[in-house]
């Protein structure tokens, strides 16, 4: 029971350092575990995250900031393996499965929701993608929206 609660509280530290920006602030990390328990992390008390045993939930009570993709490791989302949300290059958003890439250029302005979309786009600006494998095989073109 004590080894579950240290690799909880050093999971949950792995997971907050990250997404504090690497800075560590002073908080308080509690964890009751056993029928109905609650894993959080506060400070005082004010509550940040906690996991209910009970139902696997885990809430994020304050602000959660994915910083600007910079690549595979750095402000992607994963589904499984692949990547999910993410908004590589400039005043792009990405959202779906391998939608967007990793290896765009342009000026950006992009838009794409659904599996796989945009997912070729290597210097095309201003598009705007909506559906599964919208616009998928665009490399270079602008201006261009595709539904469905």
């Amino acid at each position: 029971m004590i080894n579950k609660i240290k690799r909880l509280k050093l999971i949950f530290a792995l997971i907050l350092i990250p997404l504090l920006g690497g800075v560590i602030y002073s908080q308080s990390i509690t964890g009751t575990l056993g029928t109905g328990g609650v894993f959080s992390i506060k400070d005082g008390t004010t509550n940040y995250l906690t996991l209910s045993q009970t139902t696997g939930q885990v809430n994020i009570l304050r602000t959660l900031r994915l910083e600007n993709t910079t690549g595979a490791s750095v402000g992607v989302i994963y589904m499984g393996t692949n990547r999910f949300l993410h908004n590589y290059g400039t005043f792009n958003i990405f959202l779906g499965v391998n939608s967007g890439n990793f290896t765009m250029t342009g000026l950006g302005g992009n838009s794409a929701f659904g599996y796989a979309s945009l997912s070729f786009n290597t210097t095309g600006n201003w598009n705007s993608a909506f559906g599964n494998g919208s616009l998928n095989s665009n490399t270079t073109g602008n201006n261009n929206t595709a539904i469905g």
